[in-house]
């Protein structure tokens, strides 16, 4: 799998793929991305003690979710998988939870600029991103990592995006400021 394919896989907010189902979505994910880069045994353990819900530590952050509905985020949020996007995605579903305090926000970045591996790893940019995601995720009417996305795979993404209160002009005008931002398609 090309990681140049990859970089440009994005599911989109508006046009045809609202239509589109969650599963049907999600088996396109994984033909684009890669299992190989989707998959759980690539994750650094850094990130699986700060992201994973198995993990203990992960406790003291909200919104932590396994794979499968992080990926489901990723889709419903109309982001691809690239740091930005990765940076966005969790910060919405921390936001969504209406627990993330400055403290663990905080933290979170720290840890995710100074521990995080190359490549992983959030910078200025980045950061930018995720206080956005957090700000955008607390206008959610729902804490996505509560979220049992498995009764959702016949749904279209409109429906759900619907039903979560996830708000598509919202999601694309933080998408648009980063452009604005940061240049560049990511």
């Amino acid at each position: 799998m090309s990681w140049e394919k990859a970089k440009k896989w994005r599911v989109l907010l508006s046009g045809e793929d609202t239509k589109k189902r969650l599963g049907t979505a999600l088996k396109e994910m994984t033909e684009n991305v890669g299992e190989d880069l989707l998959g759980q045994s690539n994750i650094p353990l850094i990130i699986k003690l700060v992201e994973n819900p198995n993990y203990r530590t992960s406790k003291i952050f909200t919104g932590a979710v396994d794979l499968i509905t992080h990926d489901c985020i990723h889709i419903l949020l109309g982001r691809g998988v690239q740091l930005k996007d990765e940076a966005f995605v969790i910060g919405y579903t921390m936001g969504s939870s209406k627990k993330m305090k400055r403290w663990r926000r905080n933290l979170f970045m720290f840890i995710c600029k100074y521990f995080y591996p190359k490549g992983y790893r959030f910078g200025e940019e980045e950061r930018f991103v995720f206080y956005m995601g957090v700000l955008a995720g607390a206008q959610c009417k729902v804490d996505l990592s509560k979220c049992s996305f498995g009764s959702f795979m016949d749904d279209t993404l409109e429906d759900i995006r619907n039903e979560l209160g996830l708000d598509a002009k919202l999601l694309e005008s933080c998408y648009d400021i980063e452009k604005k931002c940061f240049g560049g398609d990511f």
